[in-house]
C-alpha cells in the first residue's frame, strides 16, 4: 500500500503542510459573558429525554387527577414528590443504582419534609435543621453526579414543603413525610413501566451520541474548516469526550452483574467502531484531505438506528453505498484507502445494527462484584479533607441555604421559599458553575413568569389549567439534560397555572413576588459562591496539563514502539481520557470571575499543542507501515523523554528535527509532533512567566 497520494486523486488539490490554528482567549469580561450567553440558546433536539418527561408526567399527573376526581388533596402531596424526586433522578446514567438512589431519595427526603414540618414553627430550630439537611445533600454528591442531583430534592423537601407547612404538629409531620415517600414508590414504578428499552437504554443512547459526533467531525473535515479560536474546547475533543462517556457508561453497567447481554455487547462494539472512524478521520485531515459525504451520512444513520432498532430501510441504503466504497480500487493513494477502510468500518456497525456481523472483541470491563462496605465509606472519610471540593461545597451548601431561611422567614408569602430554593438549585462546587447556573435560573425565571402570566386569561377553569400544566413540565423534563435556562423557562411558565389549579382565587400578583425571592437566592448564591470557601477550576488547570503531558509521551512511546494490543489501547485511553478533561476544564474556567486571562489563553494554547500531537500519534498509529518501524524507534528515542521533560518543567533538546527525518508521510506526521512540541514548550513558558495567575 502506497502512503502517498497518487496521482488518480483528483479530489484533492495540492496544499502546503499548514499548522493548525491557535485558539487566542478574548478578555476576561467579554470571554465569561459570551460563554454564559452560549450556555443560554443551545437546543438539540436529538438530546431530548422523552423517557424521562413520560414517565415524569405519569408520576406527577396522575395524583393530581385522582386528588382532583376523589376529593383527596392529600394525595397532591404524593404527586408533588414523585415530581421532584424524578427531577432529581434525572442523571441517572444506568449504573444500576437507580432504584437504590430513588429509595434512598424518597427516606431521606420524607425525613426531611417531615422534620421541616416540625421545625417551621421556630426560626431558630428552621435554621439547624436546613444547616443538617444541606450539609447532607452536599455530601452524598461524593458519591459522583447522580447522586449529587438526588440531593436536591433532599433539600426542597424541607425548604419547598416542610417549612411553608402551616400545621407543626407530629401528625401532620409524619403524614406528609409518609405521602412524600409515597411519591417516590410511584416514581419507581413509571420508572419500571416506561423503561420499555431495557437496562441498556443509556448504554444504547451514547453510542449513538458517539456516531453523531463522528458526523459532525467527517463533516468538518470535508468542509476544510479549523476550529472556532473563540472556542477553546476543540472538535476532536467533543468527539473523544462523547467516546469518553459511552465507555464510562459501560463500566458502570458492567459493576454489579454477574453477565453481559449480546445487547451491551452489540454497543460496546459500535463504540469502540465509533473510536476507530475518528482515528481514521483524524488522519485525514493531517492530510488536508476530503473525505466523501456519503461517510458522514452513514454515521448518521447508525445513530437513527440505534436510536430506533426498526428503522432497517435507510441503513441497508447506507450500506449498499458503503459496500460499492469498500470494493473502489484503492491504488491511487492514502485518502480512498482510508476512506476504504472507514466505509469498512461503518459497513461493519450498519451489519452488527441489522443482525447480520456478530459483535466480538468488545474490550474487557471492570470485573463483576458487589462493593465492600470499606468502599462504600471510603468517599466520605475523604470529605474529613479540608481540601476536600466537596466537603467545601457541602458546608458552603447548608451555611447559605440556612441563611436564605433567615431571610425566608422574614419575607412575605406564600413564595418565600423560593429564596432558599433558589439557593439550592444554582450553588454549585465551584464558583464560576455556580455565576453559570444562576444566570440561567434568573433568565429562564424570568422569562417564565412572563410568558406564564401572559397565558393565564386563556384558560378558563381548572382543566385548561391541567392541560397547560402538563405540556410545560414534561417539555422541562425533557429539555433538562442539556439545557437549565430552558428547563426553567418551562418550569415557571408552567407554574403560574399550577399554582393557581392547586390554590383557586390566588392573586396573580403573586408572580411578582416569587421573581423578587429568586432574584434574592440568586444574590446569595453567587456570593456564598465566590466568598464561603469558594474552588476555582483554574487552579486545576496545572496538575491537569502535567498530567496530559505524561500521557501524551507514554502514548506517544506505544505508538513509536513495538507493542502489544493491550498496553498500546490502555495507553492511548488514558492519553484521551486526561487530554479531554484539560480541555473541558479549560471550558468551564472560561466562565469563571476573575482569574489571570494571558495564563488562561496560554493553557488554552499548550491544550491545542497536546490535542494535534495525539493527532498526529493516531495517524501514525493507523497508517504507519512495519517496514517504517526503524525510523519510528529512532525518533522514539529522542521525543518520548523530550515530552517526559516538558511535564517536569524542562526544555526541548536539539536534534529533534535530525531524528523526525524520514520520507513521506511518516517523515510529515513526525515533523508535525516537533512543531507541535515546540509549540507546548512556548505555551509552558508563557505559563511560567505568568506564574501564580492561575
Amino acid at each position: 500500500m502506497s502512503l502517498a497520494p497518487g496521482p488518480l486523486d483528483r479530489r484533492r488539490a495540492a496544499r502546503p503542510m499548514m499548522l493548525p490554528m491557535v485558539p487566542s482567549m478574548p478578555c476576561s469580561g467579554s470571554r465569561t459573558a459570551s460563554r454564559l450567553l452560549a450556555d443560554l440558546i443551545v437546543f438539540d433536539p436529538r438530546r431530548l429525554a422523552w423517557r424521562l418527561a413520560i414517565r415524569t408526567m405519569i408520576a406527577l399527573l396522575v395524583p393530581l387527577e385522582l386528588a382532583r376526581l376523589l376529593a383527596m388533596p392529600a394525595l397532591i402531596w404524593v404527586g408533588v414528590g414523585a415530581y421532584l424526586l424524578a427531577i432529581g433522578d434525572s442523571t441517572d446514567d444506568g449504573d444500576r443504582l437507580q432504584p437504590f438512589r430513588l429509595a434512598l431519595g424518597a427516606g431521606l427526603g420524607g425525613l426531611a419534609l417531615a422534620s421541616g414540618v416540625l421545625a417551621g414553627g421556630a426560626l431558630l430550630t428552621s435554621v439547624l435543621f436546613m444547616l443538617f439537611w444541606g450539609v447532607l445533600a452536599g455530601v452524598i454528591g461524593v458519591y459522583g453526579n447522580a447522586f449529587a442531583t438526588m440531593g436536591l430534592p433532599i433539600a426542597w423537601a424541607y425548604v419547598e414543603l416542610g417549612l411553608p407547612a402551616r400545621d407543626h404538629s407530629l401528625a401532620a409531620a409524619a403524614g406528609l413525610g409518609a405521602l412524600f415517600a409515597a411519591g417516590g414508590a410511584l416514581t419507581m414504578a413509571a420508572t419500571w413501566l416506561v423503561r420499555i428499552a431495557g437496562p441498556y437504554a443509556p448504554l444504547r443512547s451514547q453510542a449513538a451520541e458517539c456516531f453523531r459526533a463522528v458526523a459532525s467531525y467527517i463533516d468538518i473535515v470535508a468542509a476544510g474548516r479549523e476550529d472556532d479560536p473563540r472556542d477553546p474546547v476543540s472538535s476532536e475533543t467533543r468527539v473523544r469526550g462523547a467516546i469518553a462517556e459511552a465507555r464510562r457508561v459501560g463500566v458502570e453497567l458492567r459493576s454489579g452483574q454477574h453477565g453481559w447481554s449480546g445487547a451491551a455487547q452489540r454497543n460496546l462494539v459500535l463504540i469502540e467502531i465509533a473510536d476507530r472512524l475518528f482515528s481514521l478521520a483524524a488522519l485525514l485531515r493531517e492530510q488536508q484531505a476530503t473525505p466523501l459525504g456519503p461517510l458522514a451520512d452513514a454515521a448518521r444513520e447508525v445513530a437513527a438506528g440505534l436510536a430506533a432498532p426498526a428503522r432497517q430501510a435507510p441503513l441497508r441504503e447506507a450500506l449498499a453505498g458503503l459496500d460499492r466504497m469498500v470494493s473502489f480500487d484503492a491504488s491511487s493513494g492514502l485518502g480512498p484507502e482510508t476512506e476504504r477502510r472507514m466505509a469498512a468500518a461503518l459497513a461493519r456497525a450498519i451489519r452488527i445494527l441489522l443482525g447480520e456481523a456478530p459483535a466480538e472483541g468488545a474490550p474487557a470491563l471492570t470485573p463483576a462484584g458487589g462493593p465492600r462496605l470499606r468502599d462504600l465509606l471510603a468517599p466520605l472519610a475523604a470529605c474529613l479533607d479540608p481540601g476536600s471540593v466537596v466537603a467545601r461545597h457541602a458546608l458552603r451548601f447548608g451555611v447559605v441555604a440556612a441563611v436564605a431561611v433567615v431571610i425566608f422567614w422574614f419575607f412575605p408569602g406564600p413564595f418565600g421559599y423560593w429564596i432558599p430554593l433558589t439557593v439550592t438549585v444554582a450553588l454549585k462546587p465551584y464558583a464560576g458553575a455556580t455565576l453559570a447556573r444562576t444566570v440561567q435560573r434568573l433568565v429562564g425565571t424570568s422569562a417564565g413568569i412572563l410568558v406564564g402570566s401572559a397565558i393565564m386569561p386563556f384558560l378558563a377553569g381548572p382543566q385548561a389549567e391541567f392541560v397547560a400544566v402538563g405540556i410545560a413540565f414534561f417539555w422541562m423534563m425533557a429539555v433538562l439534560p442539556f439545557n437549565y435556562s430552558l428547563a426553567i423557562f418551562f418550569l415557571s411558565a408552567g407554574l403560574i397555572p399550577f399554582e393557581h389549579f392547586l390554590t383557586p382565587g390566588l392573586d396573580r400578583n403573586v408572580a411578582l413576588l416569587r421573581l423578587a425571592g429568586t432574584a434574592i437566592g440568586a444574590v446569595l448564591a453567587i456570593v456564598g459562591g465566590h466568598l464561603l470557601w469558594p474552588s476555582f477550576e483554574r487552579k486545576n488547570l496545572p496538575a491537569l496539563l502535567g498530567a496530559s503531558i505524561r500521557s501524551i509521551a507514554a502514548y506517544a512511546d506505544r505508538v513509536l514502539s513495538e507493542t502489544d494490543a493491550a498496553s498500546f489501547e490502555a495507553a492511548h485511553r488514558v492519553a484521551g481520557r486526561d487530554t479531554t478533561n484539560l480541555q473541558a476544564t479549560i471550558q468551564r474556567s472560561a466562565s469563571e470571575l476573575g482569574g489571570d486571562a494571558e495564563s488562561l489563553a496560554a493553557t488554552v494554547l499548550a491544550a491545542t499543542a497536546l490535542q494535534r500531537l495525539m493527532i498526529s500519534l493516531n495517524a501514525v498509529a493507523v497508517a504507519a507501515s512495519h517496514e517504517q518501524r526503524p525510523a519510528m524507534e529512532r525518533f522514539r528515542a529522542s521525543f518520548v523523554p523530550a515530552l517526559a521533560a516538558l511535564a517536569l518543567g524542562g526544555d526541548l533538546p536539539p536534534g529533534l528535527d535530525e531524528a523526525a527525518a524520514a520520507p513521506g508521510f511518516l517523515g510529515d506526521e513526525l515533523g508535525r509532533m516537533v512543531a507541535q512540541a515546540r509549540l507546548l514548550r512556548t505555551a509552558l513558558a508563557r505559563l511560567e512567566h505568568e506564574k501564580g495567575g492561575l
